[in-house]
């Protein structure tokens, strides 16, 4: 073979070489987490606000609301259960006012699913419906809202 030749499959050696760098025995990508074993494929970990505060400081919109689930599902990294909340009281924010509806998913920890629906180690917080405080960023779809972090809803007494 020719080095002409050569030269083209040595650079795609390198770059795969270098892409598969710091992956596992399945290809996917190992983050520096600490150690707490989360993987992920294609995004970064999440980063953990365990925090009111924390959650506040991240968050564009602060809101408590009465949440319940919807039947929809969206596809932004895998499946998401679509939940639609009912602003009772905006601290962060002006995104929206108490009366209005807003559409929003819970945060999982794992960043893309491949189609299949999301996992919540933990358990989703908005499962139970209710009354949350919801610390929320929009997505990429303007009439959606997504929590902060996993876990960034704090039941609320009702009322």
């Amino acid at each position: 073979m020719q080095w002409g030749r050569i030269a083209p499959v040595v650079a795609l050696v390198v770059v795969l070489g270098g892409t598969l760098t710091g992956c596992d025995g399945e290809s996917r990508v190992q983050p520096a987490d600490g150690g707490r074993g989360l993987t992920s494929v294609a995004c970064a970990a999440r980063i953990e606000l365990e925090t009111p505060a924390e959650r506040r400081d991240a968050a564009d919109l602060v809101v408590d609301a009465d949440v319940t689930k919807t039947d929809r599902t969206v596809e932004p990294q895998g499946i998401y259960e679509v939940y639609e909340a009912t602003v009772t009281d905006v601290t962060k924010g002006d995104a929206v006012t108490p009366g209005d509806t807003i559409q929003l998913i819970s945060t999982s920890g794992q960043c893309e699913t491949s189609g299949e629906p999301v996992e919540y180690p933990e358990g989703d917080p908005l499962a139970a419906e209710g009354t949350f405080r919801l610390y929320l960023s929009p997505t990429e779809d303007d009439d959606l809202w997504e929590l902060v972090a996993p876990g960034a809803a704090e039941p609320r007494p009702a009322g």
